[in-house]
């Protein structure tokens, strides 16, 4: 049996041939024709309105003779509106004495129905790009909008960003992760390479959610501090905050220290595996098996049996890769601050949570190669920001926990 491609920019495309195929079959002969009528029963139920509408503002109907009539009917003009249901042609009234009349299904210039520009949004934050939002909204609605259009409908989420920058903060969360990720932004004429840091939090109730980002100029002391100092200042003050987990980046480990000097700081271990690997020098003939072991150090059932696995990996491979040893000793025990939680080990050993948001969010923004605004970039990692919330409204995340006894001899054996 041949594959069908049901991906999210190949489904219109498929769409057409289910429709072909069924009339073939003589299942849906009159599909077409019953799309047809469907659309013209919206255009004359939207024209109907219209009609009305006018005559209830001037006080009275066509042709009527009514007392209270305030303005008469001077022609119509044609005008183009897009639903989700299609692109319709429709007929405007017009008051001769000049009477504005309002119309609840579309303000004054309005083309396009507000659901319909919403879901040209959505389309844009899920990561569709210009030629496939055409491609789509083309085989259902025999229309599209254009891509300097498009941008400008992201503006409407310009209110629901400032909200989500100064809404005040609960104080609940127990660990938080902080990672950034690099983006091309026209700044001044000038095309730069700058950093996106977010910061994802864990609940009390085990809940994880982004909080906050901030467009930098790079991952220093003052942007990471001052993005936590804002986080602060709106409530999250740290009552509940064990531990907060990044990457190795100097300006984010001192950004932390400064503002929640309370607060244990767990060095991302996978981080540190990947800087392992790349500073081995006969990767050939020994970075396989180095590898398997570093990772078994993690995956000790005990901070005392990870240790232990520590000394001896040292011990063994030291001679003949002092590089490599000097990487993994170097802020080793950063690197098993989860040991001392244990039971949520899962949620911050590594910044896996946020790195797996973070490559949905560059998947998505790919399509725009470079943003030519900060102010546009800042829009469009909001509303998939969003995107994601109501995902996880959704679909209730479900956690395993599972707990470990402590060995009573423990296996410091390498493999």
């Amino acid at each position: 049996m041949r594959d069908i491609n049901l991906s999210q920019e190949n489904l219109a495309v498929q769409w057409q041939y289910v429709k072909r195929n069924l009339k073939e079959l003589g299942v849906a002969g009159d599909f077409d024709n019953f799309e047809r009528r469907a659309h013209q029963a919206v255009q004359n139920l939207m024209q109907g309105d219209i009609y009305e509408e006018f005559a209830l503002q001037i006080g009275a109907k066509r042709y009527e003779h009514a007392p209270l009539r305030i303005d008469n009917r001077k022609g119509e003009y044609q005008r183009y509106f897009t639903t989700t249901f299609g692109t319709s042609l429709v007929n405007i009234p017009v008051a001769r004495d000049g009477t504005k009349i309002k119309y609840k299904l579309f303000d004054r210039y309005q083309r396009r129905q507000k659901k319909f520009d919403n879901t040209v949004v959505l389309s844009m934050i899920l990561g569709l790009s210009t030629r496939k939002q055409r491609k789509f909204f083309g085989s259902f609605i025999k229309g599209a909008v254009s891509h300097g259009t498009a941008s400008k409908l992201l503006k409407n989420l310009e209110g629901d960003l400032a909200e989500y920058r100064t809404r005040p903060i609960e104080d609940k969360y127990k660990y938080l992760l902080i990672d950034g990720l690099w983006v091309s932004v026209m700044s001044n004429g000038r095309l730069r390479k700058m950093v996106i840091l977010f910061v994802l939090g864990i609940t009390l109730d085990n809940k994880k959610e982004i909080i906050a980002f901030k467009l930098a100029k790079g991952e220093t002391e003052q942007e990471v501090s001052g993005l936590l100092n804002d986080l602060y200042r709106r409530g999250l003050e740290g009552k509940y905050l064990k531990v907060v987990a990044s990457d190795g980046a100097q300006g984010i480990k001192q950004g932390i220290a400064l503002v929640y000097p309370y607060a244990k700081w767990q060095l991302c271990h996978t981080h540190k595996l990947r800087n392992l690997s790349s500073n081995i020098q006969h990767k050939t003939a020994h970075r396989r098996r180095m590898m398997a072991q570093a990772s078994r150090i993690y995956r000790s059932e005990s901070r005392r049996q990870a240790i232990k696995r520590f000394e001896r990996f040292c011990d063994k491979w030291r001679s003949l890769e002092p590089k490599a040893i000097r990487c993994l000793e170097k802020d080793f025990y950063d690197t098993i601050v989860y040991y001392d939680f244990f039971e949520d080990k899962n949620f911050i050993s590594t910044t896996n949570h946020i790195e797996r948001d973070l490559e949905e969010v560059r998947r998505r923004i790919k399509t725009q190669g470079y943003f030519k605004s900060e102010q546009s970039l800042n829009l469009w990692i909001y509303g998939i920001i969003s995107q994601f919330r109501e995902d996880e409204r959704e679909d209730v995340p479900k956690y395993m926990f599972t707990v470990v006894k402590e060995p009573k001899n423990e296996s410091v054996q390498l493999s």
